[in-house]
């Protein structure tokens, strides 16, 4: 026997360790059905196995070491149980191993310990959850899908080392954080989508000029702040949605967003530009953001060296008047001073020397008589 289908039969019970005899068979599927109990230790002796499908039942316990000698492996899900433990880390040397949707996982999601992944298996499983984080992406990983589930937090930055990753999904979850720059490296990417999340901040420029980049969804995000302006100009064929976002200002000016839907930009903040269904942009403000450096400068120079020269001429001619106010306030002090002092002269001190100086109004001191 080759192959022993038994998937969607409703059988329950535990896996007989017989079935590990048939050491003919090359595919074992017993899929949705509510098997209980372990994966049986007796599997490690189907050498010649190339696919084990054993999801969507109630199997529980650890993965068997055994399986770590199925060599010719190359499809083993195990998704939908209720295993625990570790995944053995000698899972890296099954070299054919392609999909692999079984680790160890608590009913919230989360990892309950460590898991090692060698460079050797190409595809993840859609529900890993702190792994990446802890011990990083696997360098050779080419498709990455953990869309539609509950992961938290921050999109790991360690996925920015696999350089051969063309597809990556991380679509319908709750990441919280911004868009790690990290991601910006993977040169190869040719489908990214990120939509359905909570990720805020900018849209980093990194990630706006991967050049094979095919398809890219941030909608229903939180994204804000602006598009960068220089968005893969050299992609023609690029298919972007930024749909319900926070995102403002004018849309790139090249192919990807002249093109574009207004499907892909609706339901932001303020978004602006040549796009069907979105209002122009203000001819001065566009203008600033799409301008060459040398001409933003020759912008800044004749805008602010003329309000510099008004502003110096303002402090100049405030400075003159309060100098002028002050020279007329000491003038007036001055004479001010100068009646006072005669007024306080004191009368009886001035005629007694006028008696005195007289000889008491002396005929010789009389000048003329009238």
């Amino acid at each position: 026997m080759m192959i022993l289908s038994a998937f969607e039969n409703g059988l329950s019970g535990p896996i007989p360790q017989e079935i590990g005899n048939l050491i003919s068979l090359s595919s074992l599927n017993l899929y949705a059905n509510n098997l209980s109990g372990s994966v049986p230790t007796s599997f490690g002796h189907l050498r010649n196995l190339t696919s084990l499908l054993l999801y969507q039942n109630q199997l529980s316990s650890p993965i068997p070491e055994e399986l770590e000698n199925l060599i010719s492996l190359t499809d083993l899900e195990l998704s939908e149980n209720q295993l625990n433990g570790s995944v053995l880390a000698s899972f890296g040397n099954l070299v054919d191993l392609e999909l692999m949707k079984s680790l160890e996982f608590d009913s919230d999601g989360t990892i309950r310990e460590p898991v090692y992944w060698l460079p050797a298996i190409k595809h993840l499983p859609r529900w890993i959850t702190s792994i990446l984080h802890e011990i990083g992406a696997p360098t050779n990983l080419e498709v990455l899908n953990l869309s539609r589930n509950n992961l938290i937090e921050s999109i790991p930055e360690s996925l920015g080392n696999s350089l051969k990753m063309h597809y990556l999904d991380l679509s319908n979850n709750k990441f919280n954080q911004e868009i790690p720059a990290q991601l910006g490296k993977l040169d190869q990417l040719s489908h990214s989508d990120s939509s359905h999340n909570l990720l805020r901040g900018e849209i980093p420029s990194q990630i706006s000029n991967i050049e094979n980049l095919g398809q890219l969804n941030l909608s229903h995000n939180c994204l804000s702040g602006s598009i960068p302006k220089n968005f893969n100009e050299k992609n023609k064929s690029l298919e972007v949605d930024l749909s319900y976002n926070d995102l403002q200002g004018p849309v790139p000016d090249n192919k990807a967003f002249q093109d574009a839907h207004i499907e892909a930009l609706e339901g932001n903040k303020d978004l602006c530009g040549n796009v069907r269904g979105l209002r122009p942009c203000n001819p001065s403000f566009t203008g600033n953001v799409h301008m060459s450096r040398k001409g933003y400068n020759k912008l800044v120079f004749s805008i602010t060296f003329p309000l510099l020269g008004a502003l110096l001429l303002l402090l100049a001619s405030i400075g003159i008047y309060f100098i002028l106010q002050k020279r007329k306030k000491d003038a007036s002090t001055e004479h001010s001073e100068e009646l006072l002092s005669i007024s306080n002269l004191d009368g009886n001190i001035l005629y007694s020397d006028i008696i005195k100086t007289t000889d008491n109004f002396d005929d010789s001191y009389c000048i003329r008589k009238g």
